[in-house]
């Protein structure tokens, strides 16, 4: 069964090629369509040199996440015993048994008796439960493998069977995703709503900038993370994601009733705790000392019982002030970051016009806005992941922490003294724009000059704290 991913994207024209875009950097810019088509190349070329259809040869290339040297290579050491595996996990399969038409009988899912479509398993469903389970594992599950509906049965519907009954458009995006996430050449960009899949020309480059003007880690792609290490920043997103304050949360917050392990959480009160249904079993046991509560306990305010603690409470409440600590200040960096980031916008499409209006002073005059806002988001970005690694620090090594606290207290310090420069001029801007300044011109001017002349100081001692602070990161007087 043929998969015709190449006629959809030919032109018509074979001398006609599409023009490459490349970022600044040298890195090529692709569009989904590129990647479709070098998608069905490999495919076409691994089928034709394995002897396979192009169906099994997708799940093939998909269960070797893409990589057609390891499918290649493992499958000549031992072919048998590879497609016996691969016959077992449903991923190798005979779909030139399907049928669509000319199968009538009883679908065993929905019980329509009528025309039914037969799978290579040999099982018959009708077209509307085959479309209905691709759709849902295709636009809600982000799955490209979805099974026969029979339970229990291995069988995977094979590549051009969720193509047929996909939206064209979802298949080949959740295509392409697969492709790229499996890829060591390519990456998405990583900026809001843009869908631009980037291909540096070298293996070396590790910051790339998208036409958007998105720049990204191409190693780990996440959003560029200066001055912390790619496996620090998976460590930290991993720890996020988990949530593990929450976790120690309810560990210092809370006793496990001591007959169903329940956590039950004491805001206020008495010693004696009730572990309320629904959620609990509805027995009583005494907060302090974990017991049931009847027969021996008299005062609801006093337990003369002493149980020795099962873990170190004191520490793991320090563990989770410091988690929380390092985790609200890299949101509110994140979060600064996106509001300078508006900022600079806002200079490019609003002050430039009226420092002009209300100054006087030419573009030229007042470029040092862009750049000083330039120099605020790189600094918010490094401040920003310097949390991260500031938390890993204190964990491990306090004279690094004693360090790495000095040049980030300067740089925080730095970095705040500019954003309130910026923000002063801002707001005498938009006061301009509303009410008429009392003063001559020639006095607005000279307040104007001496605002540039603070903010360009700020902003060159907020680079050189910035600068500091990657040095000594970078050359392991700190981050070792």
């Amino acid at each position: 069964m043929q998969l015709d991913y190449q006629n959809e994207f030919d032109s018509g024209d074979d001398s006609i090629e599409v023009e490459k875009q490349y970022s600044l950097q040298g890195v090529e810019i692709l569009e989904i369509r590129d990647v479709i088509q070098v998608i069905t190349k490999d495919v076409q070329e691994l089928s034709e040199e394995l002897y396979f259809n192009e169906d099994n040869t997708f799940e093939l290339l998909m269960h070797y996440n893409w990589n057609r040297e390891d499918v290649t290579q493992n499958y000549f050491i031992n072919q048998e015993a590879l497609l016996a595996e691969l016959k077992a996990k449903g991923i190798f399969n005979n779909h030139e048994k399907i049928i669509y038409n000319g199968i009538t009988g009883c679908c065993q899912v929905c019980w329509f008796e009528g025309n039914l479509i037969q799978l290579g398993c040999s099982h018959k469903f009708c077209q509307s439960c085959i479309e209905q389970t691709i759709k849902q594992r295709v636009y809600q599950d982000k799955f490209l493998v979805a099974r026969c509906l029979q339970d229990g049965c291995t069988y995977r519907l094979p590549f051009s069977m969720l193509k047929k009954y996909s939206n064209a458009q979802e298949f080949e995006n959740l295509l392409c995703r697969r492709f790229v996430d499996c890829s060591r050449y390519l990456a998405y960009c990583t900026g809001v709503d843009c869908n631009k899949i980037l291909k540096p020309q070298y293996t070396s480059v590790k910051e790339v900038t998208c036409v958007c003007q998105n720049k990204f880690c191409f190693y780990c792609k996440e959003d560029l993370h200066p001055p912390c290490p790619c496996d620090l920043v998976k460590k930290w997103l991993a720890e996020i994601k988990k949530d593990e304050a929450n976790v120690r949360w309810i560990v210092v917050n809370t006793k496990s009733c001591p007959f169903c392990k329940k956590p039950v959480e004491r805001s206020e009160g008495c010693n004696y705790m009730m572990c309320k249904p629904p959620g609990g079993c509805g027995k009583a046991f005494c907060y302090v000392c974990s017991q049931p509560w009847e027969p021996d306990h008299k005062d609801h305010f006093k337990c003369n019982k002493y149980v020795a603690p099962t873990a170190n409470i004191e520490k793991e409440k320090e563990v989770l002030q410091r988690y929380n600590f390092y985790y609200e200040r890299f949101l509110n960096s994140q979060a600064a970051k996106e509001k300078a980031m508006q900022r600079l916008k806002q200079i490019k499409e609003q002050y430039i016009t009226s420092i002009f209006k209300h100054y006087q002073f030419t573009y030229q005059d007042s470029q040092f806005l862009e750049e000083a806002m330039k120099e605020l988001i790189q600094s918010r970005v490094v401040l920003k992941w310097s949390y991260c690694i500031g938390y890993y620090i204190s964990k491990t090594n306090q004279q690094s922490a004693k360090l790495f606290d000095h040049y980030q207290e300067l740089f925080e310090h730095a970095c705040e003294t500019l954003a309130i420069s910026l923000i002063k001029l801002f707001d005498e801007i938009e006061k301009l724009e509303h009410t008429q300044s009392e003063k001559p011109i020639h006095e607005q001017k000279k307040d104007f000059i001496e605002k540039k002349e603070r903010i360009q100081n700020a902003s060159q001692k907020c680079c050189k704290m910035r600068q500091n602070l990657e040095t000594a990161i970078y050359q392991g007087e700190i981050y070792k």
